[in-house]
């Protein structure tokens, strides 16, 4: 199998320890893997330009939640360049949360960021049964090591994004989207509408399992990115995924 160079784009407040598991499987065939920084600047747009300006040529986004985000407006920037689509627990809507974001950022200014996350943020994102020990204390390190700046400049980057609902009929690249059942950040009936969208699209509703995907299911996001890429690239439109539920 060819080589493929995968982008993971991690979600708000995370890093790329959110996937090590999907990194090493990928490693462990070949592929290149990198993470991208989505702290660089306070906008989609420019968190995408700074991705493509350092990418190769061709590679694979794979955005989970704001990183789903990113990997839309980097196919609306460069669709050329992206050879297969990865949308994990993520939406293509503007943002709806103009309040909430408001008086989050308010207490985080005001120093109150661990209670922002245990109250408000961390709650919704993972499913009861995959709470460990091992994965909150993974979360609680990814938030304090990014800290209130990047809360700050995330929340403004995904408060005033654009909609890319008029984008999902453009994309043409063969394109896996992947939600928990009881995902209620980014439910699957967005994921649905968005498979309807993209035609070929495969749609996978993972059952017992929450926002975070890619810690929460990590075996299942690897086989189904590894069969993402034995599907047909760009240079082969008409071999294109078929769409399930």
């Amino acid at each position: 199998m060819e080589q493929q160079h995968f982008i993971f784009l991690p979600g708000f407040m995370c890093d790329g320890r959110l996937f090590v598991a999907q990194m090493r499987a990928l490693g462990a065939k070949g592929h290149a893997c990198t993470e991208a920084d989505l702290s660089v600047t306070d906008t989609i747009e420019g968190i995408a330009e700074h991705i493509l300006s350092q990418a190769p040529a061709r590679f694979i986004p794979v955005g989970l939640s704001m990183g789903g985000i990113v990997a839309l407006e980097l196919y609306r920037q460069a669709p050329e360049r992206i050879g297969h689509l990865c949308l994990l627990g993520t939406t293509y809507h503007k943002d709806k949360m103009g309040q909430q974001r408001a008086e989050q950022l308010s207490r985080v200014r005001a120093g109150e960021l661990d209670l922002v996350l245990r109250d408000e943020l961390k709650p919704n994102y993972m499913h009861p049964d995959n709470r460990t020990p091992e994965r909150l204390e993974l979360l609680n390190a990814m938030a304090d090591d990014l800290g209130a700046a990047v809360f700050e400049t995330q929340t403004r980057a995904l408060a005033n994004r654009r909609s890319y609902a008029d984008l999902l009929a453009q994309v043409e690249c063969p394109t896996l989207i992947m939600v928990g059942e009881e995902d209620s950040v980014c439910p699957p009936a967005l994921h649905r509408d968005m498979a309807a969208a993209i035609r070929g699209s495969r749609l996978e509703i993972l059952p017992a399992c929450g926002h975070l995907i890619a810690l929460e299911k990590p075996d299942a996001i690897s086989a189904a990115l590894l069969d993402l890429i034995g599907t047909a690239s760009r240079d082969e439109p008409d071999a294109r995924l078929c769409g399930i539920d």
